[in-house]
Parts: structure tokens; C-alpha cells; sequence
């Protein structure tokens, strides 16, 4: 019997809700800047980069901590794996080819 307190869909959970945390305190963090600034573009980029790699991560290792969920719900491990995968290969083709 699996002792984890949070499953794998409490994982993706999880970190989608850090990186919306992180993503909605962008006013709060960037409230002494110019208004004119770029800061809160970029933190919002990298809040939207971390809940992509993230979730890159999150699905490969659900494949080894979660066997059992895996087998029975693979489809959605898959679908979240290669959509975050071609996202993350899409942008590293644009970045090379530059």
C-alpha cells in the first residue's frame, strides 16, 4: 500500500497553485518599480516557465513514484507529458535557431 499523502493528481494540483500564487503576487512584487517597467512581464514569464518545466518533471516522476496510477490513468500522465514536452521543445528550437 502506497504511504504518500498527496497523489500524483495532488501534485499537479499543487504546483499549479504555487505558480498562480507566484503569478498573482506579481503587483505586489513589482509595486515599487516604474510603471513603465518590465518587471512584472518577466516574473510572469517565469512563473509560466516553472509551471511548464514543472510539470515536465512532475509527470516523469509520477511514471516511477506512482506506478499503479500510472497503468490505470496513463492517458492523463501522457497528455500532460508531451504537452509539456513539446512546449519545452518548441521554445528550445526557437531559442537555437535564433
Amino acid at each position: 500500500m502506497n504511504k504518500n499523502k498527496i497523489g500524483p493528481v495532488g501534485l499537479y494540483l499543487l504546483w499549479i497553485v504555487i505558480c498562480l500564487i507566484f503569478a498573482l503576487l506579481v503587483p505586489v512584487l513589482s509595486s515599487h518599480s516604474d510603471s513603465s517597467a518590465e518587471v512584472p512581464f518577466v516574473i510572469r514569464t517565469y512563473a509560466i516557465i516553472a509551471l511548464v518545466l514543472g510539470l515536465f518533471i512532475i509527470s516523469l516522476l509520477n511514471i516511477f513514484i506512482f506506478k499503479e496510477w500510472v497503468r490505470r490513468y496513463w492517458y492523463i500522465n501522457g497528455i500532460i507529458t508531451i504537452l509539456a514536452g513539446s512546449i519545452i521543445v518548441y521554445f528550445l528550437v526557437k531559442i537555437l535557431n535564433q
